[in-house]
């Protein structure tokens, strides 16, 4: 059964349930669903339970910085451009502040606005601008991503987890950076004596063509992206890599020969040039940033080299990402059809009222209308239904639902579900006690339910004196004041004729 009443103590112990402090909120982002619970200190046993989404300390405000290949595609340009459309609408009437990084590399990385984030809410047409401009001449994936992390680093304003850095790219790449600075490149070339021509090939991407003789039916090295990347990790570091063979890329042969490359199983500059970009890559993930890797071509067109693709699929995981994917991710969509369940444990009891029972969107406490039915409706100022919450009472939870065909709960439209819920599983022992508030809580996914956090509450019992057998406390007693006793009367030889005379007289003792 249920609920589970402690024995009192016989007419010794006193319950005293005294609320010690409320449960401390915890904001989680398993599944890429940012969430929070937390819970009031009780109240005559009542807890108010808040679940935000996403969580309720989260900051609205966001970078994104693209890192652009020169090649990048109209198409994607133009999906960029919708999906930073789509933000900046989501923003308008909010405190939410996106700002926005365009970083195009060439040989070097070329960061618009004097290296300076645009605003997106004033500054669209200035973000357009510079998305579609054209440059020419190298391609250095490695100096984007350092240039785009360095960005990201540097505004310390915006916490990592709201922070997104999208690399659009083909993967194509055969030029390199330094020391982290950006703005020069460089290269390695072959002896001209190993290519078949024996033609130096002057540190450009034809360096690949020395080491491998890829065609249309062999297009990767080693077959496969996966074995070549592999394989480049195994080869740095060893006879087959030395920094001394960098040289700064001037479109020629190096002048010293002894940078010459003289065996084709040296780390070429190409080779090179994806370490390093898959390094940077990984690096703004590990700084906890959002990166994505996104080809700069679309399926319908003509793929000039398969292994640039192949390695932008490396970088995201073996995923074709998209600009709607990410969209989402920065926007925190949930549509029509979101659930979340809520199931009560064995301490609490769910407060069955309409009054205690309220979600707000976007700020504003919606209206909460009983349906009937342990069903409740949350409806706008237009009575348009919003979201519902249904309460199961057999198994003490209850499912809220996103209803409205148009409503998008975002990151910059926060939903909030409050209730409350009622101690009964009390104890009677003398201590300080701490409980969860539910069993658990959670949002409905196709692969897996998305948990949100238990928040505890404390409560403390402590003993009173039973009235009906007060404590001894006996009065003090008044110390008595001690009595100095008389003189002794003198002697009769002694006394005076009047005192003997008084004394007969029995007037003195």
């Amino acid at each position: 059964m249920k609920k589970l009443f402690a024995m009192m103590l016989a007419l010794v112990m006193v319950l005293a349930a005294v609320p010690v402090l409320g449960a401390t909120e915890d904001p989680i982002t398993e599944g890429d669903i940012s969430k929070s619970k937390k819970a009031t200190e009780l109240v005559n046993d009542e807890t108010t339970i808040t679940l935000s989404l996403p969580a309720e300390k989260e900051e609205q405000n966001t970078d994104i910085v693209f890192v652009l290949d020169k090649s990048t595609s109209t198409t994607i340009e133009t999906k960029a451009l919708e999906m930073l459309a789509a933000i900046k609408d989501a923003c308008n009437g909010t405190n939410a502040s996106v700002k926005v990084g365009i970083v195009i590399f060439n040989k070097v990385a070329n960061i618009a606005n004097d290296g300076c984030f645009f605003d997106l809410a004033t500054q669209y047409t200035e973000i357009e601008n510079a998305i579609k401009e054209k440059i020419s001449s190298g391609t250095n994936t490695h100096a984007g991503l350092l240039a785009g992390k360095q960005m990201l680093d540097a505004d310390t304003s915006v916490s990592a987890d709201r922070k997104f850095m999208i690399f659009v790219s083909d993967g194509i790449t055969y030029q390199f950076c330094r020391d982290n600075d950006y703005t020069k490149a460089y290269t390695r070339s072959f002896d001209g004596g190993l290519h078949e021509d024996k033609v130096n090939q002057c540190g450009t991407l034809s360096e690949l063509n020395i080491q491998y003789k890829l065609t249309e039916e062999n297009p990767i090295p080693m077959g496969n992206i996966t074995d070549w990347v592999t394989n480049i990790s195994g080869r740095i570091g060893t006879e087959n890599d030395n920094q001394e063979w960098d040289y700064e890329y001037t479109g020629k042969a190096p002048d010293e020969t002894n940078k010459l490359l003289k065996d084709k199983q040296n780390v070429s500059n190409v080779e090179k040039a994806l370490y390093l970009t898959k390094g940077a890559y990984q690096a703004a993930q590990d700084a906890g940033y959002n990166v994505y890797a996104v080809k700069a071509t679309t399926e319908t067109e003509e793929i000039s080299y398969i292994w640039g693709n192949a390695f932008m699929e490396h970088l995201a995981g073996g995923k074709t990402i998209s600009m709607e994917d990410i969209k989402n991710n920065i926007m925190f969509i949930l549509r029509k059809g979101t659930t979340i369940v809520d199931v009560m444990g064995v301490d609490f009891d769910f407060v069955n009222d309409p009054a205690k029972i309220k979600v707000k969107f976007a700020g504003d406490e919606l209206e909460t209308v009983n349906a009937g039915n342990n069903r409740y409706e949350f409806k706008d100022k237009n009575e348009k239904v919003l979201f519902s919450l249904t309460y199961n009472g057999e198994d003490d939870k209850f499912e809220w639902k996103i209803e409205g065909e148009d409503i998008v709960v975002s990151t910059f439209q926060r939903v909030e579900i409050i209730y409350n819920a009622k101690l009964v599983n009390k104890s009677a022992v003398p201590g300080t006690y701490s409980l969860p508030t539910n069993k658990e809580a959670y949002v409905m996914k196709d692969d897996a339910n998305d948990l949100f956090e238990v928040p505890y509450v404390n409560y403390a019992v402590s003993v009173e004196p039973d009235p009906w057998y007060p404590p001894y406390n006996p009065t003090p007693v008044q110390p008595v004041q001690p009595v100095q006793p008389a003189p002794l009367p003198p002697q009769t030889g002694d006394m005076p004729l009047w005192y003997a005379v008084a004394q007969f007289l029995g007037l003195v003792k």
